[in-house]
Parts: structure tokens; sequence; C-alpha cells
């Protein structure tokens, strides 16, 4: 049996710093090191460039970054491949992300989900172990951080390129799809996401791994191939006050049979009360893993998912459209008091039909792009 250990998001920050770039992992990971040391693959997201000096670009939402001597951690924790699919990769520019890259080489690590361009961004990871080909192919949601075909990044979730990756490389091995995407802080899958996952399995993805909510979210078996929705944080202080939620989370260990691939979480608590990531008591453990059975339930009825995402958008409908028509300080603060004054019921048809048409989007993305360069 191969065994395959995939974490989650990881900010080398806070009072942990130390101890990354010390290269203490017993300090960090603390009692899951013998699970990390025991893998024979361990893949884990790196959630920020690891660079020498500031260069941060412009972007919506916080730009992070670490020394890069924290690259010691992960190694002396024994990770072999860092995960650069995500949304703070390139928070540094091309020169932050290119010494991340050079930096977790130097290391002896493998970077994945990252590159020079689209080209390179879209390579998986390929490693024969015990005689069996196993494929990783890392992609994120698409925010300020993704690659083009001139411009480096990280590698965009696209359903179309994981078909071709899937034909290209699978070759009779066992493909994994690890992407960076979800809703911060809500704690199921969106209708769409499920439909995603759905169909990376049924073109031939042998186990789907998700992450990037900030919170632990549910599993399924699909055609008896494990999805996981959301990892949640492994080592990642709150800068703010965080709902219990952010302090929580699970490995997702995959086991790879000669038939088939299994997976088993493995909780455990982070960044409380004090640095690093524990794993939970055998008694919290079990109450972690029930209440992710009973969220499981729902995945299993497309009408109480659809529910629980439509309540979800509801209480964000103020916030969300305050973002999208740009409404800051003064009007931000009194939106709810104004709010059919400020976005007229013809402004919201006309935002909807910019978001959801295909072609529309085409446009807005194309111009945006062009105002990140």
């Amino acid at each position: 049996m191969i065994r395959i250990l995939i974490g989650g998001d990881v900010y080398p920050g806070g009072t942990v710093q130390s101890a990354f770039i010390e290269g203490r992992a017993a300090d960090i990971f603390h009692d899951l090191l013998p699970e990390i040391a025991s893998a024979d693959l361990s893949i884990v997201n790196l959630e920020c460039p690891l660079i020498s000096r500031e260069t941060p670009i412009a972007k919506a939402g916080p730009v992070l970054g670490a020394p890069r001597e924290c690259i010691r951690g992960f190694a002396e924790a024994g990770w072999n491949v860092l995960n650069l699919a995500n949304n703070h990769s390139f928070d540094h520019g091309a020169e932050g992300l290119q010494e991340t890259i050079r930096t977790i080489r130097e290391a002896g690590l493998e970077p994945l989900g990252a590159g020079e361009n689209i080209f390179e961004a879209q390579e998986p990871f390929v490693k024969e172990i015990e005689g069996q080909r196993i494929v990783v192919y890392s992609m994120a949601e698409r925010e300020f951080s993704v690659a083009a075909e001139d411009f480096p990044g990280a590698n965009p979730l696209d359903l179309i390129n994981v078909v071709h990756a899937i034909r290209e490389h699978k070759r009779g091995g066992v493909f994994i799809v690890l992407i960076h995407g979800g809703n911060e802080y809500y704690p199921y899958p969106s209708p769409e996401m499920v439909k995603r996952c759905h169909f990376m399995v049924d073109m031939g993805a042998d186990a789907v791994v998700c992450c990037h909510a900030h919170c632990p979210l549910p599993w399924e078996t699909y055609r008896d191939r494990p999805i996981v929705y959301g990892m949640g944080n492994l080592v990642f202080e709150a800068f703010r006050r965080e709902p219990e939620a952010w302090h929580q989370g699970y490995l997702a260990r995959l086991t790879v049979g000669p038939d088939n691939v299994r997976f088993e979480p493995v909780p455990y608590s982070q960044s409380q009360p004090d640095g690093g990531a524990r794993r939970l008591p055998p008694d919290r453990e079990r109450l972690f893993i029930a209440e992710l059975d009973v969220r499981a339930a729902d995945l299993l009825s497309e009408e109480r998912l659809q529910a629980r995402w439509a309540g979800y958008c509801q209480s964000r409908r103020n916030s969300y459209l305050t973002m999208l028509f740009g409404y800051q300080g003064f009007l931000a603060k009194i939106r709810r008091r104004l709010f059919t004054r400020c976005y007229s019921e013809q402004a919201v048809r006309q935002a909807l039909l910019l978001v959801q048409c295909e072609a529309h989007q085409e446009v807005l993305k194309t111009l945006f792009d062009g105002a990140r360069r």
C-alpha cells in the first residue's frame, strides 16, 4: 500500500515563524510529525511567498509573505512537495514567486502548481512509488495569482485543462487533483463545486482534495473515489479574532491500493492555545469526525445543499453588492439603511448580466488582466 499525505494551508508567520526559520519542526507540527514521516509522499499548501525582500502587488485582500529561511521548517518536517496553486503565491509579484520556487528547489523539495507561465504552472508532479505511477495536478480559483501564457503565477481552475491533463499524464496510474477554492468560513462546498469535483472523477481523477475555506468541510465517496471538500488551516495564526473552526482541520491520508484510493482524516487543532498543529485526543477526534459526518449527510441531498447555499448567499448579499458596485468608506457603513437607494433593481440586473454571461465574463477578465500588468 502507498500512503500519500496532503495538508492544508500553512502560513509560516506569527509565533511559529522563528521555529520555521530555525528548522524546529517539532515546535510546529508536534505529534503530527510521525504521520508526515510515515507517508510515501507528503504534500502541503504553502499559503505565501518565501522572500528576501517585499515586492507587494496591488490586490484586494491581505498580502502575505514570509522570510525565505522558513523553508527549513518544511524540510525538517519531511514535506516533499509544496503546493503553490493558491490565492497568495503571487502576493509579491513575479520576483516573489520566482524566489519561492528557487528556494523550494534549493531545499531539495518540489514546487507544484505555479510557474513562469501557464504552461509551467500546469505541469503536474509525477513520481513512481512501488511501481505505481502517481500524478498530482493542482489548480487555484482565479483571484490575483493566476498565470497566463506570458505571465507567471498559479495554475487556474479550468475543467477543460483537467481533462487534457488526465488524458496526457495518467497513463494507467493514479491521478490526484488538488483544488484551492471555496467560500471562506462556509462549512459546505457550493453546489457548483460539488458538480466540478464529481465531473473530475467522471473524467478519470482518482481523488480530489480541496482547501482554502479556513474551516474544515465534509468529504464523500463518489463512484468509489474520495472527494475532500476542505481540510481547513494546518498552521495559520489568526490576524484577528476568528471562529473556532479556524483552529480545526485535518490531514488527508490517501491509501493507494491495487484497485482504488481510500481516504482517512487525521484531525488536529492549530494555533490554539499556542503555535503549531497538534493531533486531537481520541475523544475530541471522534466528536470532530461525527460532526463532519452529519454535514456530509447534506451532500447526499441536493435540495438540502441548495437550501444551505441559498441561505449563505443571502447572508452575504449586502457585502457582495457593496464590493461589486465599489461603495467604500461612508457609503459602506450606511449601506444597510440606504441599500435600496444605493443599488437600483436595474443596476443589480446589469451586474447580474456581466457576471453570469460567459461572453461578458470574458470581456471583464481581459480588461482586468490588463490592469494587473
